[in-house]
């Protein structure tokens, strides 16, 4: 079984929740090193100073004999523990899977950018809440130890099905429009790439400021197929814009010829978040995922 590393380099946890989240991964027979300063003095809407979350980082994926990095959350936080991470760390980053979704799409990010795989998917606030008997938790548990993930999607009135192939990229779309035009930014070398997308309570005129900045950015046009995942507690203004999200987001990819797959269960429904692997090989056929 895994050495498992606890690193809190967003948004502070509840230490009950981390509490019961290390206690299903010990009965999945891991065991687990939380970082010093994981359960340290919150500092604001974080964890810790950006300085200690950043250390712990560090030290999680660098120190022997760690196998796998899990956050504990997500929270604001991430793109300002990424700054603090010494010069050269991606390049010299041995692939340890690191696990998180939302704000630690920065990760993924500046992993795949380094040919480095991640894995997008539940965290400690998640393994505690819904256990070992969760079918997304055990798909995450087999995904940290290598093994691939297959999904069949349902029908999707706005899919687009085909065949395609490349690397996964992708994670929180806003996350990802954040990082635009930044080093950090995974979608300026788009060709190739197979794209994820998810959101949470964003307002529908948001999510298509969002998309019309791939769109203008010419990344639309270059990816090699679009899956989205949940896009959850979507909102509207005081003047409805008129489309829903999955209905923005199809508006956008118009004049692309890419395969599109709507309903990837993974993102910020409580119900339901299945893991991607980041960075990896994955090919689309028809509703047929493998990744």
């Amino acid at each position: 079984m895994a050495h498992i590393a606890i690193v809190a380099p967003s948004g502070l946890i509840n230490i009950e929740l981390l509490q019961r989240g290390i206690k299903v991964l010990e009965q999945a027979g891991h065991t687990i090193d939380i970082m010093p300063h994981v359960c340290g003095t919150p500092n604001r809407v974080f964890s810790e100073t950006d300085e200690n979350r950043a250390s712990d980082l560090i030290k999680a994926m660098t120190m022997p004999g760690i196998d796998i990095v899990i956050c504990t959350r997500g929270g604001y936080g991430a793109v300002r523990t990424a700054q603090l991470l010494p010069r050269g760390f991606w390049s010299h980053y041995d692939g340890r899977p690191l696990v998180g979704f939302s704000d630690i799409t920065v990760f993924h990010s500046l992993a795949a950018m380094h040919g480095h795989s991640t894995i997008h998917g539940p965290m400690i606030k998640h393994f505690a809440l819904k256990g070992l008997d969760s079918n997304d938790i055990k798909a995450t548990l087999e995904a940290m130890e290598g093994k691939s993930v297959k999904m069949t999607l349902n029908s999707h009135s706005l899919n687009r099905l085909g065949k395609a192939s490349g690397t996964l990229i992708g994670g929180n779309l806003s996350i990802l429009y954040s990082l635009r035009g930044t080093y950090a930014d995974v979608l300026k070398n788009p060709k190739g790439k197979i794209l994820f997308i998810e959101d949470l309570a964003e307002y529908h005129y948001h999510i298509d400021r969002m998309m019309q900045n791939l769109r203008l950015g010419g990344v639309l046009k270059k990816i090699d197929g679009l899956i989205v995942g949940q896009f959850t507690d979507m909102k509207d203004g005081s003047t409805p814009f008129g489309l829903n999200a999955y209905e923005i987001i199809a508006e956008a990819m118009k004049g692309t010829s890419c395969p599109i797959l709507f309903g990837y269960p993974a993102g910020h429904a409580d119900d339901v978040n299945f893991p991607l692997r980041m960075g990896k090989p994955i090919s689309i056929d028809g509703l047929s995922i493998i990744n």
